[in-house]
């Protein structure tokens, strides 16, 4: 008698704890086929190269870590347009006002940045920008390291900065 009470105990608490862990495992299964259904849709999303981050892992922490060295003002903005619009070229791929939609701009796969994103200006560092208009990226741009000096890099900086705060955002420096 004592044997069919345990044997009966044990079936009864089995068959439910059983259950519980296949309806567990399905649970778990459904949120990892979520969590790759959102990240594929936000691969072929346009916003997608808003989180890309540009710069070398190995190089990231130092970049982040860079403190520009010029303040923004109407005399720095100003200087910094003349070289976005000249010889920095800036606006041919970036479009003069920002927003990746220079003449050059259909020609790239992925398109030119658009600098006026609110998630990219609050994601990107100054040091980051920095970076990218010194050395580049693999997917076009070209690094302006040689051509620009470091004061007229962190003013395009400043300015490219300034194509966000028309969307309400303060600089991250």
């Amino acid at each position: 008698m004592k044997i069919k009470v345990k044997l009966l105990f044990a079936v009864i608490l089995a068959i439910p704890l059983y259950l519980t862990f296949l309806a567990l495992q399905t649970d778990i299964a459904q949120a990892i086929d979520e969590h790759e259904a959102d990240h594929k849709l936000m691969e072929s999303s346009p916003e997608h190269e808003t989180y890309e981050v540009k710069v070398p892992e190995s190089k990231l922490a130092e970049v982040k870590a860079l403190k520009n060295a010029v303040a923004s003002n109407n005399n720095t903005l100003s200087e910094a347009k003349a070289v976005y619009g000249g010889k920095g070229t800036c606006f041919n791929c970036h479009g003069e006002k920002g927003k990746g939609d220079g003449e050059l701009a259909s020609s790239f796969d992925p398109r030119p940045r658009n600098f006026t994103m609110p998630a990219w200006q609050k994601l990107r560092t100054d040091g980051e920008i920095f970076y990218v208009i010194t050395n580049g990226t693999d997917h076009g741009m070209p690094g302006f390291g040689d051509m620009l000096s470091d004061e007229e890099k962190w003013s395009l900086v400043n300015y490219i900065r300034d194509f966000g705060k028309h969307s309400g955002l303060a600089s991250k420096k």
